[in-house]
Order: C-alpha cells, then sequence, then structure tokens
C-alpha cells in the first residue's frame, strides 16, 4: 500500500456548500478534510468549535478552527493552504463561531481573518509541524454559545484519556455535502506504542502526534479533539491533522497534532504579532 497522498478531489460551491467527488487508484494517506459513526451534538456542546469558509460571499464550509482566545483561532497549517488555494488568500475571509446548525447562519457570529500564520517547518508532508494560527476581527463576544477553550500545559500527556472530537464532516464515506448537524464521536486518546501498533509501520508519525480511533476525513481538517471534565471544563488535545484513504480504512486510527507540544511557539506568534501591530 502506497503511503503518499495523492488523489483527486473536485470541489463545486453549490449554495454555500461542498459537493465533493474523489478519485482514488490506490489506498493513499491524506490530511482529513467527517466523522463517522458519530452522533448529533448539543447546540451549545462546543463553543469554542469555528467553521472556516472559502468564500466572503457565501458560506462554504472547508475546515474547523478552536477559539483559544477572543482574538485568536489554532487550527491545522494544511487547511490555511487549503484556504489559500481556494481563495487566493485566507486574509480577508470568515470564520462562523456559534453554530451548531450551518444552516441558521442568523445564529453565528462571523468575523474576518486579518492575519495568518503556519508554523514554518510545515511543508505539506505529514510528519512536519500541522498548526496554524490565525487572528480574527473584531474580537469574538463570548456568551453561551462561544467561548475560548482550555489550553494544555507544555508537554501535557493524554494517554488512555477519553476524548471528545467534534466536527461538520461527512458522516459517511459515500456522501457528497458536509453535514449540516454538528457531530461529535467519542474515543480514548492511544499511547504512542499503542498508536505505532495501529497504524502502518512507516506510518510517519512523530512525537509531536496524538492519536484517537475516530473516523475522521473530508470536511474534518483541523477539528478539535478534546477533554470534557466533570468540572465543565473543556481542554484541548490535538487538531485533525491526517489519516488514511478510504475513510476509516481498516480502522486506522486518526492522527492528531497534539497542542500541548506547540504552547510555547503559541505565545511566542501572539507576542510577536501585538509587537508588530
Amino acid at each position: 500500500m502506497t503511503i503518499t497522498y495523492l488523489f483527486i478531489i473536485t470541489v463545486v460551491v453549490i449554495i454555500g456548500e461542498f459537493s465533493i467527488t474523489e478519485s482514488l487508484i490506490e489506498k493513499k494517506r491524506v490530511f482529513n478534510h467527517f466523522i463517522i459513526d458519530g452522533e448529533n451534538a448539543g447546540s451549545k456542546d462546543a463553543p469554542f468549535l469555528v467553521s472556516l469558509s472559502m468564500s466572503n460571499i457565501s458560506y462554504a464550509h472547508v475546515c474547523s478552527g478552536t477559539i483559544i482566545h477572543k482574538e485568536w483561532i489554532l487550527t491545522a497549517a494544511h487547511c490555511v493552504n487549503d484556504l489559500e488555494k481556494m481563495a487566493g488568500n485566507v486574509i480577508g475571509l470568515p470564520v462562523y463561531a456559534g453554530l451548531s446548525n450551518r444552516t441558521k447562519l442568523e445564529d453565528a457570529q462571523i468575523r474576518t481573518v486579518d492575519f495568518a500564520y503556519n508554523h514554518k517547518e510545515f511543508n505539506g508532508n505529514e510528519n512536519t509541524d500541522n498548526i496554524a494560527l490565525l487572528h480574527i476581527m473584531p474580537a469574538f463576544e463570548f456568551n453561551g454559545t462561544v467561548k475560548q477553550i482550555l489550553l494544555p500545559y507544555r508537554g501535557e500527556a493524554f494517554d488512555n484519556k477519553k476524548s471528545v472530537t467534534y466536527s461538520w464532516g461527512l458522516l459517511n464515506p459515500e456522501d457528497t455535502v458536509y453535514v449540516k448537524d454538528l457531530q461529535r464521536s467519542e474515543s480514548y486518546i492511544l499511547s504512542e506504542k499503542e498508536c505505532k501498533a495501529a497504524l502502518p509501520s512507516n506510518a510517519p508519525l512523530t512525537s509531536k502526534h496524538v492519536c484517537a480511533h475516530v473516523f475522521a476525513c473530508y470536511g474534518d481538517g483541523g477539528a478539535p479533539i478534546v477533554i470534557e471534565g466533570m468540572d465543565g471544563i473543556t481542554e484541548l488535545i490535538g487538531l485533525a491533522s491526517w489519516g488514511y484513504l478510504p475513510c476509516a480504512y481498516k480502522n486506522y486510527p486518526t492522527v492528531y497534532t497534539a497542542v500541548s507540544q506547540y504552547i510555547g511557539w503559541i505565545a511566542d506568534v501572539q507576542s510577536a504579532y501585538y509587537t508588530l501591530h
């Protein structure tokens, strides 16, 4: 089985939605752009979640992001690259917060990206730093449906912890339109040893990844995997990064960027932004 991620996706905007056509020649590894076997989430389950749109004319979900501050969103670097390819520039694109059902845009706080920064070591390969920061304007107004998430401690580990993933991707591999109702899926975080055993021997895992048996695919790129504490505090673990095609192939786990490995980087980027602005 080849481990390259070459594949063909035809994307057409139809009334603000994606219609996706895949042509796969072999089983290949790709960045996750759905939650299979998930369930509908409650309207206030994930107030930290945002939808990134490829157009400021008609809403068209591409990836997810996570609110970490009233002015900042964390997402996957491959999402920023995809948005740039589709729209020409990330700057000026809208971000939708406070959504559960994506058809109810009147419920959203809509903000504009005015700064985007990919980790400088990300080069499109799965074993590089797939993380990015977006600054938005104006700042979010926090309420019951829009809130920031708690970041992990630097280097914090989550092996065997119960986790939840949220996103609006495809419900099954045969669908062609992203789901409207927000989906959630529960799983346990695998240890590095368990993740290596569950994936092919040549999988490009690094110490900056975490894995979970969540079957994610198109529309789930950048989606957060979190821990929901008994005290009502939700902590961010990772960002959906890559998996194998076809979606849920051989029950391989999905691989996430481990946010705890980037706490210093996040602070450095934010500090540099405020120094320049």
